[in-house]
């Protein structure tokens, strides 16, 4: 929640009689009270598909025979690698195929891949006896027709959670100005729990035969108990989460080339590649509990036109997130995204994105300015070579510029990272090693331009961009640069589990935006940490991560008293349709 902290700084600053060192302070102090998302409502939800596998069963002898079979199973699914995941889209094509004579039932699973995507695999029962009358619908299904599909949306889910010397041990030293840490953990253990759960309703039909709507309307209730980073006062909280509706219409070729619109609007999340721009557009914790289970993700509008054809996409949207109300910065993002090779070894993609309102703040010892007028630039590059599973290297990088000539001062900063990996899959567990090196550049205060990298809405979990579960809560994407060491284990088809090891470097000791305005040096700190995860069936998720982070001399010489290194455990359930 970086942005919405430092929003609420820049009101703080603008009003009179309030001088500009102390309100710099209290924005120090204000833009660490939330880390951005570390668990999500839906672990898969808005993920990039990485592999859709098809299982006939029983298998067809006749090898013409099963490509004619899957063909027609991709046809009615609609699901193609490169695309974003939504759950109600592979209802829709599950319900199509049931719907098929040839097919007795059909069933799919959900697994990661080895670079941040999701596999659907899909098992389809082929059956030579033709259906007496068409089947009723089970649960979460209301309808289901041909072409039509009405659900429930239901997902409950619970997280417990445990800090030992949170802060570091000196929580005044991090959050001790702030007025909204009214009794944050510290030394010691610090328990809570957090629950949340979201009920609506989602469909999909045709208007024409070939157009089609889609909308989806869900309640999100959440409640916080314990005492959690900031605060030991229970809380509860409930909202509006989805709302919005759209098209999709387009054309298949019988040479297989494709071409689909897709159009929407309302109360939707939204992601750009791996999040490093884009990915959190709801905020969570303070009044809304759920600081860590993160249940919110819709943002308080989107509209977007998306058109596909094969391996290309080009999206042009307005965002407008949805930041927690006390501090809501007005910010407003609009933006073009165009990726091609999608589904292909030889990914890329291109991003435009330009804000033009927003009360979001930049600040230097001598002046203030606010995100307005922001631009930025961002090109980035995958290679892929191998299928999800599949033994082989790959490697990602991206680079993003910003610039703003509205600004009070003159901005440009830059953010990027490198990373290269390979999946050892005749070995036990199929590990797959991988390196992450990130930079987000830091303002120098010895020139006129500011260099500060503003994070925007980036985030996730720790493979994505939450560089670090308890490093990130100090230290977000700005002024840092991170090196990653990462292993993903596979003990068995529903079970992951996920070391990291972590170096985190400051790219200027001026660190006013941050949780210390001063650095002692560029060396901030280290962290290992664990997760495991077990998906028995696409509906439920069971999630557990463990992690000690200790502090390096740029933030030990920052800070009055010793620091001893923090150590967090957390469990979490979930159960989603």
């Amino acid at each position: 929640m970086l942005h919405l902290f430092a929003s609420f700084g820049g009101l703080v600053l603008r009003r009179p009689g309030i001088p500009s060192g102390i309100a710099c302070f209290v924005v120090m102090i204000l833009v660490c009270e939330m880390a951005m998302a570390q668990m999500a409502g839906d672990p898969w939800q808005g993920l990039r598909i990485d592999a859709v596998r098809i299982t006939l069963i029983p298998q067809p002898e006749s090898g013409e025979t099963r490509t004619a079979l899957e063909d027609r199973v991709r046809r009615a699914l609609d699901l193609f690698p490169g695309t974003a995941f939504r759950n109600l889209f592979l209802d829709w094509g599950l319900s199509k195929l049931k719907s098929e004579p040839w097919v007795g039932d059909a069933q799919a699973e959900l697994m990661p891949g080895d670079s941040g995507g999701v596999v659907i695999e899909v098992r389809v029962t082929v059956s030579d006896q033709a259906k007496a009358s068409a089947r009723a619908p089970a649960f979460p299904n209301l309808h289901q027709g041909a072409d039509s599909l009405v659900k429930v949306k239901l997902m409950a889910s619970g997280l417990a959670y445990a800090n030992h010397n949170a802060w570091y041990g000196q929580p005044g030293a991090f959050v001790g100005a702030n007025p909204l840490a009214s009794k944050p953990a510290g030394a010691g253990w610090a328990p809570w729990a957090e629950g949340a759960t979201e009920v609506g309703i989602q469909g999909i039909g045709p208007i024409t035969s070939s157009v089609y709507a889609y909308g989806s309307l869900s309640w999100l209730q959440s409640g916080s108990v314990g005492s959690e980073l900031f605060t030991n006062e229970p809380r509860t909280y409930g909202g509006l989460e989805d709302a919005y509706a759209g098209l999709i219409f387009g054309k298949t070729w019988n040479d297989g080339a494709r071409l689909v619109f897709n159009l929407s609007a309302g109360r939707q999340p939204f992601q750009i590649a791996d999040g490093m721009l884009i990915r959190i557009t709801a905020g969570n914790g303070f009044d809304r509990a759920g600081l860590q289970l993160n249940p919110r993700w819709a943002a308080d509008n989107l509209l977007l036109a998306e058109a596909r054809y094969n391996t290309w996409r080009i999206q042009t949207f307005q965002l407008d997130p949805d930041e927690l109300p006390a501090i809501d910065s007005r910010t407003i993002i609009n933006g073009v995204n165009i990726d091609a090779g999608l589904g292909t070894a030889r990914q890329w993609g291109l991003t435009w994105l330009y804000v033009p309102q927003s009360d979001y703040g930049y600040y230097t010892p001598s002046a203030a300015g606010t995100r307005a007028g922001l631009e930025v630039i961002d090109a980035r590059l995958s290679w892929l070579p191998t299928a999800p599973g599949g033994a082989g290297p790959y490697a990602k990088t991206e680079l993003g510029y910003q610039i703003n000539h509205v600004n009070s001062f003159p901005m440009r900063a830059w953010a990027g990272y490198v990373e290269g990996g390979y999946t050892l899959a005749g070995l036990r567990f199929s590990p797959s090693l991988s390196y992450r090196l990130s930079y987000f550049s830091g303002d120098n205060p010895a020139t006129t331009t500011y260099e500060r990298w503003d994070p925007l809405l980036s985030g996730g979990t720790p493979e994505e961009w939450v560089q670090g579960i308890n490093h990130y809560n100090m230290f977000q994407d700005s002024n840092v640069i991170a090196q990653r060491i990462q292993v993903q284990l596979r003990p068995s088809r529903t079970t992951e589990v996920v070391p990291q090891l972590w170096l985190f470097n400051a790219d200027q000791t001026n660190n006013l935006g941050g949780t210390l305005a001063q650095l002692a040096g560029r060396t901030l700190g280290w962290e290992l940490n664990l997760t495991g995860k077990y998906y028995p069936t696409r509906h439920l998720y069971f999630q557990g991560s463990i992690a000690i982070t200790g502090p390096l001399s740029g933030v030990d010489g920052a800070v009055d008293g010793h620091l001893t290194p923090w150590v967090s455990a957390m469990l979490l359930a979930l159960v989603n349709y």
